[in-house]
């Protein structure tokens, strides 16, 4: 076998075995946990009633679920996201009564979940409940892309070809044209390094890399690119690992007044592009509106037929031309809504789907000239080949020095699943790699420690931001953007229950409901205020603490719930706070990386300085801010 293909097998090994962990963990989960126990932690809500009914597009139903009024805040702590596979349940979550559904909105006080079909007619008396799926449908298409790739031809002229296969996957160097570069930008705003991004970008013959540090302007320069793309009258296929992302960058491209589709399950789609989606567009549509007279009409027709058999008034030619006749309409029907789709998707500019929907039934085997893929550091390299076995050329960005792909089998992720594609790239060519420099977000004091740790010191705040105060009444004991609570010492010491992997920290989660209390004090709006912790009990309880803060505006989350976000102020809990020194997964400093880069003005970290300070990475950071921060410890005033 080739390298390449020897890689494509080893990742067809860790593929099934992150399947097989995926499933079992959530079987383990419901069998080790009790219902309640499972509530308590944000993995499941019980009791359920369908509190409204919306109609939607493809046959499916938004249901809005609510749970007891005396339930309420366990919506504000389910760890799921919009997008996320859930399954509804009476007597047991893995019997076959159970309906799969998609988590499509949130609100404070009720879930939207999106369900193919019907619904049985028990689900409208209430008393069911909803837990954590498992994405089965994902796992299905990193498989099939992996043998895509495996079946690439020797055809410079395949999708994908043998070249792009052997470049994605070592075998072989990515080229570059020596002209057909950028020259005239479209956004005149761009700075040097995003303009040198766009160009790398249009002269690849195979892949380039945009690294885009946090505030950098990664989008913007995503949308630049594919401007240019289109223009050159390339296809164009705009994809990232997140839903969310996807959203954003649609919408950027959308406010250019390209023509985007959004191809994907209605139910992960965000408001704010949801009139660009593929079945809204669909639906307004003459063949559309005319498909469905036909499919109502084959009902009527089918309904009336079988009546007329149950009081045996007709006889069965006459059946069976009936039947015939409704048959026909609704193959009509289905030819003239395929045709309508096929017409919007073949006048977009450029079709958006997330990495994983880029396999989606309705793209059938379009190909495309370029694939564009933002998160590529969060998408494992099968769910990135979804996307990239559509085109011979591909513009992935990302930054891997921020979170990496999510991977439950501990083996696998060991082995290469959670290193992504972008970072065997970016090691290998990194003649490819195209990194912004500039950050929009963060004052230079909160700039300056995660741009020489993780970037080389090449990060520039720019000007409108480097200075940028928190609009806040003046606090002269912490006077400045970066603050540090030292908790060492204090005996405020993380705990673990004996059923729950996740670590909190009781006493320490006071002091932080402290520190966001004074900065109300001060003016500082909920909304503007983001607190994130690496622990999802420790982030459970936070909530519950501060929970009239949290239905003011408030976000209390997790620091990978908040990569791509930021707030005008954070406050970090850390959490751990033990003698042996033991700082668990906060090792991979990619992690606090993120955390570090949230804040635009104002950043303050409670941490136990003996807990996290033999380690390097953090050892640098208490170092920086004695130096350009404020220190307080836990018996520093409140």
């Amino acid at each position: 076998m080739t390298p390449a293909q020897d890689h494509l097998d080893l990742l067809r090994r860790l593929w099934d075995a992150e399947f097989r962990a995926s499933q079992q963990r959530l079987v383990d989960e419901r069998q080790r946990l009790t219902l309640a126990q499972r509530v308590e932690r944000g993995l499941a809500l019980r009791d359920l009633a369908v509190d409204d009914t919306d109609a939607a597009s493809g046959d499916r139903t938004l249901l809005w679920l609510s749970p007891r009024a005396d339930a309420a805040s366990a919506i504000e702590g389910l760890r799921v996201r919009n997008g996320s596979p859930v399954r509804l349940w009476w007597d047991d979550p893995d019997g076959p009564d159970a309906i799969r559904g998609t988590v499509a909105r949130r609100q404070t006080n009720r879930l939207g979940v999106m369900v193919d079909g019907d619904v049985p007619d028990r689900i409208w008396a209430g008393e069911f409940h909803l837990d954590r799926d498992d994405p089965h449908e994902t796992y299905n298409r990193g498989r099939t892309a992996l043998r895509r790739f495996g079946d690439a031809t020797a055809s410079p002229d395949a999708v994908p070809s043998r070249r792009f296969v052997d470049v994605l996957l070592g075998a072989q160097s990515p080229e570059l044209r020596s002209r057909g570069g950028l020259s005239t930008c479209r956004d005149a705003e761009l700075n040097e390094a995003q303009r040198c991004a766009v160009d790398l970008a249009l002269r690849t013959l195979d892949v380039a890399l945009v690294h885009g540090p946090p505030g950098t302007g990664k989008t913007r320069t995503l949308v630049e690119i594919i401007r240019q793309c289109s223009a050159r009258g390339e296809s164009v296929l705009a994809t990232a690992a997140s839903n969310t992302a996807v959203d954003n960058l649609a919408e950027r491209l959308v406010e250019t007044g390209l023509d985007v589709v959004r191809v994907g399950h209605p139910a992960r789609v965000a408001p704010a592009v949801e009139a660009r989606s593929l079945d809204l567009l669909l639906e307004a549509t003459a063949e559309y509106k005319l498909a469905r007279k036909w499919l109502e009409e084959a009902a009527r027709i089918r309904r009336k037929t079988d009546n007329k058999s149950d009081r045996g008034t007709i006889g069965r030619q006459d059946r069976r031309d009936a039947y015939r006749e409704a048959r026909a309409l609704s193959a009509d029907a289905r030819r003239q809504i395929r045709a309508a789709q096929e017409r919007i998707l073949a006048r977009a500019d450029v079709i958006c789907a997330t990495a994983a929907g880029s396999d989606a039934r309705v793209l059938g085997n379009t190909e495309f000239d370029v694939v564009v893929l933002d998160e590529a550091t969060q998408a494992t390299t099968p769910v990135a080949l979804v996307a990239l076995g559509r085109a011979n050329r591909a513009i992935l960005a990302g930054d891997h020095h921020q979170l990496p792909p999510t991977v439950i089998d501990e083996k696998s992720a060991r082995d290469g699943l959670g290193t992504s594609l972008f970072e065997r790239l970016a090691h290998r060519v990194p003649e490819m790699v195209q990194m912004l420099e500039v950050q929009h977000r963060m004052h230079a004091v909160l700039m300056t420690y995660p741009s020489d740790s993780k970037y080389d010191g090449r990060l520039i705040a720019a000007e409108h931001v480097a200075a940028r105060t928190l609009q806040a009444d003046p606090d002269d004991a912490r006077p400045g953007p970066l603050v540090f609570v030292d908790s060492a010492g204090a005996g405020w010491d993380e705990l673990r229950t004996e059923d729950d992997p996740s670590t909190q920290n009781p006493e320490q989660a006071g002091r932080t409901c402290a520190e966001v209390h004074r900065l109300l004090g001060r003016g500082v709006a909920p909304g503007d205020i983001g607190v994130i912790t690496p622990y999802s009990a420790h982030a459970r309880l936070l909530r519950r603490l501060l929970r009239d803060q949290v239905d003011a505006g408030l976000e209390v989350g997790s620091i990978d719930g908040f990569q791509g976000r930021e707030k005008e102020a954070i406050v970090l809990d850390l959490v751990r706070s033990n003698p042996d020194g033991d700082i668990g997964f906060l090792r991979d400093t990619r992690r606090m990386n993120v955390a570090l880069t949230r804040a635009k003005s104002f950043l303050l970290v409670i941490g136990d300085s003996a807990t996290i300070g033999a380690h390097p990475y953090y050892a640098g950071f208490l170092d920086y801010v004695e130096a350009y921060g404020t220190w307080l410890t836990a018996w520093d005033d409140v």
